[in-house]
């Protein structure tokens, strides 16, 4: 990867131009997969863009193709050699949501039953029927008009 799509601040960039230490997986050509520096347990995997993408926003489609494809294959590597009874899938934008490199990751987590993952979701709530609609017709008109 060329050193312009780098940034010389960025862990995982770093790590793919061999000046941070990594435990890589497996490297394609816009793609790294490795382990976190803190996995939670065994088989719990990085997918990183090769080149500086700071989250999903920044993200074009072929990159983002080739990072579900690293998804994927990561998803079933795990399976193979961890046997999970399940798997997490979780990419965070933005520090609210708790993203702390910024430079797109995506974690591949098998889980297991009583492991130290916490509940991803909150209990179910009530919500407004207008303002999903709302939602769907705001939704659809960005879709519509390319996300401006």
């Amino acid at each position: 990867m060329s050193a312009e799509h780098h940034d010389p601040d960025c862990v995982f960039c770093g790590v793919d131009a061999g000046t941070r230490p990594a435990r890589i997986v497996a490297r394609a050509a816009e793609t790294l997969t490795l382990l976190p520096l803190n996995p939670v347990h065994p088989g719990h995997v990085l997918v990183v863009p090769r080149r500086h993408v700071a989250d999903i926003w920044g993200l074009d489609e072929a990159t983002a193709a080739a990072v579900g494809t690293a998804v994927l294959r990561a998803a079933h590597a795990v399976r193979a050699a961890h046997r999970p009874e399940g798997l997490n899938v979780i990419q965070s934008s933005g520090a609210v949501a708790t993203q702390s490199v910024f430079h797109l990751h995506v974690h591949v987590v098998p889980r297991f039953t009583g492991d130290r993952m916490p509940r991803l979701w909150p209990e179910a709530a009530e919500t407004d029927a207008d303002l999903l609609d709302d939602s769907v017709r705001r939704l659809r008109a960005a879709l519509d008009s390319k996300y401006e």
